[in-house]
């Protein structure tokens, strides 16, 4: 049972990063060049969030952003 909990995780995990890279190449066209600087602010702002685990002093900079 703990394998498939596993796999399942690591087939999740395999699901958002290939969700990740799609967006971020839909982002690269040529076109839609101009919206990088929104992804961007997001992505490091996801970065945070992830590397604080969402600590409580770091939200207010986060929602000052928004």
């Amino acid at each position: 049972m703990n394998q498939r909990k596993r796999v399942s995780l690591f087939a999740r995990l395999w699901a958002r990063l290939k969700t990740s890279g799609r967006l971020i190449l839909h982002f690269l066209h040529p076109a839609r060049f101009v919206l990088a600087p929104l992804l961007i602010v997001l992505l490091l702002a996801a970065v945070l969030l992830s590397l604080t685990g969402g600590l409580a002093y770091v939200a207010p900079f986060v929602y000052a952003l928004f």
